[in-house]
C-alpha cells in the first residue's frame, strides 16, 4: 500500500489505498519539454508566483497537449485518469474566487480547449460523456493558479478520485458548466465563502 494525498492543498491528508489503476490503458502522453510559452500582450510571467508560472517561463518541463495565445493545456504531473490534462490561462488568475462576470469567455475558452483535447486523445469518452471538467475550490486546490482538470475516461478512474476527489458538485470541486452559469447570472463563480471550509 502507498500513501496518497487525498484532497490536496491545505485540507490534504493521507489515505492508504492499494495500487492506482487509473492509468490502465493510459494514452500516449506528449513528451515533457521545458520551453518558454509566449505570453499574451500585457502579461508578464514574472508576476506569477506559482509553479505554473515556472512552466510558462520555461523553467520547468511540461507535457503539452495544446496551446493558444491565451491558454496552455498540459498533462497533470500525477495523472488520475488515462487522460488527465490541466488547462490554464497564461495570464495569472489565482483561483475560481478571482473570476467575475467578465471572465465568462475565459472559462468558455478553457472548456473548448478541454473538449478538443479529449476529442484528440479519447474521442469515445467525449462521444459518450465519459469525462469530467472541473475546478478545485480553495482551500482544496493544490496550486494557486486557476486550472481546469480534464479527466477521461471517468468510468476507468480509481473510485477515490472519481467519486471523492473529483466529485462535483462538492465544497471542494465544481463543474466548469456551473462556473459559467453562475458568472453569466452575475454571481460569484462558486457559492462558497472563501474563508470557510464548508
Amino acid at each position: 500500500m502507498r500513501p496518497m494525498n487525498f484532497l490536496g492543498g491545505l485540507a490534504g491528508f493521507q489515505l492508504y489505498i492499494g495500487p492506482d489503476n487509473s492509468n490502465n490503458g493510459e494514452e500516449k502522453a506528449p513528451q515533457k519539454v521545458a520551453s518558454y510559452h509566449d505570453p499574451p500582450p500585457g502579461v508578464d510571467y514574472a508576476d506569477n508566483p506559482s509553479v505554473f508560472g515556472r512552466i510558462l517561463r520555461g523553467e520547468l518541463a511540461s507535457a503539452d497537449y495544446a496551446e493558444t495565445p491565451t491558454l496552455l493545456a498540459f498533462r497533470d504531473r500525477t495523472p488520475r485518469a488515462s487522460l488527465h490534462a490541466l488547462i490554464i490561462p497564461k495570464a495569472y488568475v489565482r483561483d475560481v474566487y478571482s473570476l467575475g462576470p467578465g471572465d465568462v469567455g475565459l472559462v468558455e475558452d478553457m472548456r473548448a480547449m478541454a473538449l478538443d483535447v479529449i476529442r484528440e486523445h479519447h474521442e469515445e469518452a467525449l462521444e459518450t460523456g465519459d469525462y469530467t471538467l472541473c475546478f478545485h475550490v480553495p482551500p482544496y486546490n493544490s496550486v494557486d493558479h486557476l486550472h481546469m482538470h480534464v479527466l477521461a475516461p471517468r468510468s476507468e478512474m480509481n473510485f477515490v478520485f472519481r467519486d471523492i476527489k473529483y466529485r462535483c458538485p462538492t465544497r471542494w470541486c465544481t463543474l466548469e458548466t456551473d462556473v459559467i452559469r453562475r458568472l453569466k447570472d452575475g454571481l460569484p463563480a462558486v457559492p462558497y465563502n472563501k474563508s470557510s471550509w464548508f
